[in-house]
């Protein structure tokens, strides 16, 4: 229907970047539909554009059903993955079920929000996929854990996968970016407060990033990148260049 309501879905939606990410695209599309395994605050308990979903990415079933329940009330034209867990561990430590865990949040829960949402974009013929990697995947990761990086790397994959099967419909991008100020790295163990300060220090641009930069990144691959797909926009302060 012409006059149906244009909708973003933002996975991993109630804190970090993924909020940022829903914020930068208000203005944009009319349904915001935010998913995450965590509870919405109250925030945006009487936004009409913005309508939380507790889902599991990892669940095949519940994100088919939910994008499925969102199509019924607005035409997905834009996903963004950000869902994504780490944890500090050294590979002596770490386990078969932790190796699972982070890949199939990090990679496997994106695949499947690709999967469900690919066929409505595909029969009206637009849209745009912005899948959220890490410099941990083009350089390793120090702090996250090899089960981290791997399952970074295995996004830009997945990433160049898509854009050459679902183009010239779907658009399909991914940002990689460096340390953000979000809880992922702020209430983790993965950094000691002077280590943060040290790295810093050591980037070009001198300072740690927000979840709003990447947001605005984000943004711009999924509006108006028209001649770009396949790619990977790194921001990062400038980290890959050390």
């Amino acid at each position: 229907m012409a006059d149906q309501q244009r909708a973003a879905v933002v996975t991993g939606a109630a804190s970090g970047i993924g909020r940022a990410v829903v914020e930068r695209l208000r203005d944009k599309y009319d349904y915001l539909a935010c998913l995450d395994v965590a509870d919405l605050d109250d925030e945006w308990q009487d936004a009409d554009d913005v309508h939380g979903f507790a889902v599991d990415v990892r669940d095949p079933d519940a994100v088919s059903e939910t994008i499925e329940a969102i199509e019924s009330v607005a035409a997905v034209e834009a996903v963004v993955n950000n869902a994504g867990i780490s944890q500090a561990v050294a590979l002596s430590d770490l386990g078969p079920d932790e190796w699972d865990r982070v890949l199939d949040v990090n990679l496997k829960g994106q695949y499947l929000v690709a999967r469900a949402a690919a066929p409505g974009m595909l029969e009206r013929g637009r849209g745009a996929i912005v899948n959220v990697s890490s410099v941990a995947g083009l350089r390793g990761s120090a702090t996250g854990g090899v089960h981290y990086s791997s399952s970074k790397a295995g996004v830009f994959g997945l990433t160049k996968g898509l854009a050459k099967q679902l183009g010239p419909a779907i658009r399909v991008n991914a940002v990689a970016p460096g340390l953000i100020e979000t809880p992922l790295l702020t209430d983790s163990d993965l950094w000691t407060e002077a280590g943060l300060a040290d790295y810093a220090a050591q980037l070009p641009l001198e300072r740690i990033g927000t979840p709003d930069e990447v947001a605005d990144a984000v943004a711009f691959l999924c509006t108006d990148a028209s001649y770009v797909t396949g790619t990977v926009l790194t921001v990062d302060g400038g980290s890959m260049l050390r």
